[in-house]
């Protein structure tokens, strides 16, 4: 695979509270909201409480571009950090899936992101070491 310029993201997860904890830090170090989508009653997948909160949101803490979103699935506070990477293709994404899945787990396979989120799709896969990764990547069929 040849080398090429990647990004990646920090993911972070909250239990209602993104929102919330978003504001906070736009207030203690400034910043930039690129994109915000929130769960809508066609879009749960948990529970009904997810209405209305944050299914994805982009910004930059100065320099540094940072995703989250509220998710319902477990107990308690997330405090895991996952790492996004926006690939090029739907076979870039693929192959980055396959790579990590080896010795780990495929949470969630590529498909499509929900609408309202944009027209992209996204993986979950767990690496061999623990680490949550969020392969994401153009939707081909739009």
């Amino acid at each position: 695979m040849e080398k090429k310029k990647i990004e990646v993201i920090t993911y972070l997860s909250f239990k209602g509270n993104c929102e919330e904890a978003l504001n906070t830090y736009m207030k203690a170090f400034g910043g930039e909201v690129y994109y915000m989508s929130r769960w809508t009653e066609e879009t749960f997948d948990v529970t009904p409480e997810q209405i209305g909160k944050v299914m994805h949101v982009e910004f930059a803490l100065g320099g540094t571009h940072m995703a989250a979103g509220d998710t319902f699935d477990g107990t308690g506070v997330n405090t895991d950090v996952k790492l996004m990477i926006r690939m090029d293709s739907m076979e870039e994404a693929l192959h980055t899936v396959s790579v990590l899945a080896e010795g780990g787990t495929v949470i969630s396979p590529l498909k499509p992101h929900p609408a309202p989120d944009d027209a992209g799709c996204g993986s979950v896969t767990r690496d061999r070491f623990g680490y949550t990764w969020i392969i994401t990547c153009p939707n081909p069929d739009k």
